[in-house]
């Protein structure tokens, strides 16, 4: 579904330009899970800037099962890790979800925005809340409710927990793990936390300074069983895959 073959991505400080991702590659299969893993500044959110449009690609190319850019535009939405920041203050819930509908030329609105919201758990009453009247995770709802509204087929996740209380990362991850068997959505997670990792991806790139240093199965990953040295590194600093961790937030492992 998702090809990225030798991807740079520039851009111009004051200082000169700087190279965000370097010569990244790593290939997505149609349905598959895919995570990006890293410490904060390694690219992992403009990888997927880039595969949403959002940022420009200086070398390399990137693929989505070889559509058009009209195409990928509809069939890649992303939501964002600030579920405040991504929804506009001035909009009600309606608004948000009409708006796509109305660029993409999508018809039956009202149906639509009342299916997304139910699908995302949310009834209609939350129609005409504005962002400022909805908890962290209802706004991450409507964000993703935002998101699908369109019937992609790829879906990025820039760290779509990581901005929650714990007990509410467990509900927008076992959401986003029933929808991906329900859509047959293909998906790219960028995290932090090997838990949430864990918990959704079955396979994992990691990533420093700009470069993809190793990928993995997320059963190398639970094992630690690792060949990059920073990929060790990186185990040890965040307490490796612990099935406490996963606990600990509360995650329906048996969904």
């Amino acid at each position: 579904m998702i090809d990225v073959d030798a991807l740079t991505v520039r851009f111009k400080t004051a200082a000169g330009t700087v190279d965000a991702v370097r010569n990244a590659s790593f290939h997505v299969a149609r349905g598959e899970v895919f995570g990006l893993v890293g410490e904060s500044g390694s690219g992992k959110s403009t990888i997927l800037r880039a595969l949403s449009g959002l940022s420009p690609i200086a070398q390399g190319t990137v693929r989505v099962e070889q559509q058009g850019e009209y195409e990928r535009k509809r069939n890649v939405q992303m939501v964002f890790q600030d579920p405040y920041g991504s929804l506009h203050p001035r909009f009600t819930v309606d608004q948000t979800l009409r708006e796509p509908l109305r660029i993409n030329g999508i018809g039956q609105h009202e149906e639509r925005i009342v299916n997304a919201l139910r699908e995302v758990g949310l009834n209609a009453s939350f129609r005409f809340r504005y962002p400022h009247q909805l908890s962290g995770g209802q706004r991450q709802r409507v964000a993703i409710a935002r998101a699908l509204i369109v019937e992609p087929r790829v879906l990025l996740l820039d760290e779509p927990t990581s901005a929650l209380d714990v007990s509410v990362q467990a509900e927008i991850l076992n959401l986003l793990k029933r929808l991906h068997r329900e859509r047959d959505l293909t998906m790219i997670l960028v995290s932090h936390n090997l838990a949430v990792v864990g918990f959704l991806c079955s396979r994992v790139a990691i990533m420093r300074n700009g470069e993809i240093v190793e990928e993995l199965d997320i059963g190398q990953i639970r094992a630690q069983q690792v060949d990059n040295e920073y990929s060790r590194s990186l185990l040890l600093a965040t307490g490796g895959y612990q099935r406490k961790a996963v606990e600990a937030l509360g995650i329906d492992t048996e969904g």
